[in-house]
């Protein structure tokens, strides 16, 4: 019964979306052609929304047990350096304090690349909402005996253990909470574990703890086909809880 309700859920929100798609289409059009600034605030507004709204489908499509999982040959710490880059002009604008460390130049691995992208992002979008402005991130690849750990670090509050729900699609006001329990199950398509621990001197430290699965020789880096997000910007609908509207404007979206 909770299954049915769950994909019944699922289903109403996937229709939603598309109408909003739908109708931000429409209007883009409108606006590009005779649209004044209030209208490119409004559909700016309407942007951010459909992000946010599929950020919250992906998230429920990962904590699946039949996601699709499509492992090839990645760089997860060439994956690291692309994120650390995009997320320090991001840092930028939210005041954050933030820097990337790598270990190792390349850590190649099997794994499925976007599914990997949208786990890293989630923990940096935790981390820079419980950092604040003036707060401090730092995201850290190393690898050693056989795997690879991608931690991210913050100076908020640390991680309150929420009271348990029948329903994991339930939580307190402010969010469904499904991005942790979509990384944890991320982790688990790559054999790895999600591990949270609250530091002494205040904040949280998340840990992508994965082995090494090394790939065979003659294979080559590729792009996995697997995208949680339909092809939408993986950074603008992860980061879109960080963003303002302004963000989201015609030009930005395309």
């Amino acid at each position: 019964m909770e299954q049915a309700l769950n994909e019944k859920l699922l289903n109403e929100l996937r229709e939603r979306v598309s109408e909003l798609l739908a109708a931000t289409q429409l209007m883009s059009g409108l606006v590009r052609e005779q649209g004044d600034e209030k209208d490119r605030k409004c559909l700016a507004v309407m942007n951010h929304s459909l992000y946010r709204m599929l950020r919250t489908i992906g998230h429920m499509e990962l904590c699946r047990e039949d996601t699709p999982f499509s492992p090839q040959v990645v760089d997860l710490a060439g994956l690291c350096r692309d994120l650390g880059r995009e997320m320090e002009r991001q840092a930028k604008e939210l005041g954050v304090r933030f820097r990337w460390e790598l270990e190792q130049e390349s850590v190649l691995s099997l794994a499925d690349e976007k599914l990997l992208q949208s786990a890293v992002l989630n923990l940096l979008t935790n981390a820079f909402q419980a950092a604040g402005p003036e707060g401090h991130v730092i995201l850290k690849c190393a690898a050693d005996k056989g795997r690879c750990d991608i931690s991210v670090w913050d100076d908020g509050p640390g991680l309150k253990e929420p009271a348990e729900e029948k329903n994991p699609f339930l939580k307190e006001p402010g969010g469904l909470g499904l991005g942790l329990p979509a990384v944890r199950q991320i982790a688990r398509f790559h054999g790895g574990v999600l591990l949270l621990e609250n530091r002494e001197e205040g904040g949280l430290r998340a840990v992508l703890s994965l082995p090494i699965q090394e790939p065979a020789f003659g294979e080559t880096v590729k792009t996995p086909a697997v995208d949680p997000f339909g092809g939408f910007s993986p950074l603008l609908v992860e980061l879109s809880p960080l963003l303002a509207a302004r963000d989201f404007s015609a030009e930005d979206t395309e």
